[in-house]
């Protein structure tokens, strides 16, 4: 049995890089989309409770913008259940 593997590209980082700035550079979006063009199947992003990685606002763009899927760490909560369903 052959099982094909597929790549799974990490954003966090580039987020948390943003946010130690303190501005909009880099960008987790665009990373995304880069790792897309490169070939990337799926994006990874960690929504956090204290929103230290991604913002809710990137999760709206990524939605908006990927072609592959993306898959959301997150925490079991009300809160963050109601922003997967909202983007679902």
């Amino acid at each position: 049995m052959s099982q094909k593997l597929r790549l799974g590209v990490n954003i966090d980082h580039v987020a948390t890089i943003r946010n130690a700035r303190g501005g909009g550079h880099p960008d987790p979006v665009q990373a995304a989309i880069s790792a897309e063009r490169a070939g990337a199947d799926g994006i990874t992003a960690h929504l956090r409770e204290d929103r230290r990685h991604i913002s809710d606002d990137d999760i709206a763009r990524l939605m908006d913008q990927l072609k592959v899927p993306l898959n959301l760490e997150m925490a079991a909560t009300e809160e963050m259940l109601s922003i997967a369903l909202r983007h679902k």
